[in-house]
């Protein structure tokens, strides 16, 4: 439990300029990029500040960043390393980013009219704040294939604010055996959403398995850990989010952004991951709100994962593969970059599968330009019960 503390929060702009630090830590794809990144602060070693979750003030030092545990849990592991599956966390990610959407439309509505009724559903919230049915649907609505009609623009708009980048790196050194330089990826999830203020970023966006979730029926997620495993598979993570500055509440406005890692202590055989905190109660380090507009960072939350170990996993093609069947009827389109400056929009598998042609098994079929038929396919939502 976390106890009051006198110690004033680590200002990091005293450390260095934050115009153009905030440009190299957005643009910190490559782990050396990341490391480089860390030279430029003053942060306590790893092994020099032992975190106490009694009291996470013993041995901190004043205007240092200190590598701080993700939950506040030094056995955070157990929660982290759950995903057996590169591509799982990165599917959950992207449900965060949806409801980042989501909530963005449901605290604006609630000032607008305090009294208004939650959706019953993430469905439910999408058809009320952005006029567009459920993705297996938009090939009945919108005049047939291919997809050309208001419907359809709207829903490629919506997909611009939900961003996922898996970026290969070349390494400039090849590695024994093989012929290529090896690739470097880094995975990042950019949304345009709610946003965290600075002061929350640690109690949100880096807790495990706190959630306040349980009573908002249009949300997707309930346990909130699911995208923390996505810190296993790379060698550094980094996060920015600014709250939309029209639904502060009273808290500060600015930038807040932080670096993870994994740490093994010495002499002990326990791992688990760490964050750059600027104070004992977990606070990461904040940039002023006039650096925003530097990186185009309006409101909303970027996070990259930086040397994301796939493994095996063949990227460029299995990704989209994979995402569209992880989420197979997503409650929102996105937009899915691979290596390449444009994207795919991501709309589903269920959705391919509604817009669909096949042929059919008549004479007529034969015949060159007959015999095609439209699937026009929906998928009902499925009922989840919680005992």
């Amino acid at each position: 439990m976390t106890q009051p503390s006198t110690i004033a929060v680590t200002d990091i702009t005293q450390m260095i300029d934050p115009v153009t630090f905030i440009k190299s830590a957005v643009d910190a794809r490559t782990v050396n990029a990341v490391a480089e990144l860390l030279t430029k602060l003053k942060v306590v070693h790893e092994d020099a500040y032992a975190f106490d979750e009694k009291d996470p003030t013993k041995g901190w030092v004043e205007g240092q960043l200190h590598w701080y545990p993700v939950g506040g849990e030094l056995a955070n592991a157990r929660s982290i390393q759950l995903a057996d599956k590169p591509e799982f966390p990165i599917a959950e990610r992207t449900v965060n980013a949806h409801e980042a959407l989501i909530e963005l439309m449901r605290r604006r509505e609630l000032i607008a009219n305090p009294g208004a009724t939650p959706p019953k559903s993430p469905r439910d919230a999408v058809t009320r704040y952005f006029d567009i049915p459920t993705l297996d649907e938009l090939p009945l609505h919108d005049g047939g294939l291919p997809p050309k009609g208001p419907l359809y623009k709207r829903a490629r708009e919506l997909a611009a604010k939900v961003r996922v980048k898996a970026q290969p790196v070349k390494s400039p050194e090849k590695i024994a055996g093989k012929k290529e330089a090896s690739k470097e990826w880094c995975v990042s999830i950019e949304d345009e959403g709610i946003g965290q203020p600075p002061g929350a970023v640690h109690s949100s966006l880096l807790s495990l398995g706190a959630s306040d979730k349980a009573d908002k029926p249009y949300l997707i997620g309930l346990f909130g850990q699911g995208g923390s495993s996505a810190y296993r598979a790379a060698q550094y993570s980094w996060i920015v989010s600014r709250r939309a500055p029209d639904l502060l509440g009273g808290a500060e406005d600015g930038v807040g952004w932080t670096i993870i890692k994994r740490i093994a202590p010495p002499g002990i055989r326990r791992v688990y991951w760490a964050y750059l905190a600027a104070h004992p109660d977990g606070r990461v380090p904040v940039f002023p709100v006039t650096v925003a507009a530097t990186i185009g960072l309006v409101h909303g939350t970027r996070i990259a994962h930086v040397g994301y170990d796939f493994g095996r996993f063949d990227v460029v093609l299995t990704l989209y593969r994979a995402l569209n069947h992880l989420l197979f009827n997503p409650v929102l389109p996105y937009e899915l970059y691979t290596g390449r400056e444009s994207p795919d929009v991501m709309f589903g598998n269920a959705y391919r599968l509604a817009k669909a042609k096949v042929k059919s098994d008549t004479k007529e079929s034969k015949q060159p330009g007959s015999g095609d038929v439209s699937v026009y396919r929906t998928f009902p939502e499925q009922l989840v019960e919680y005992k």
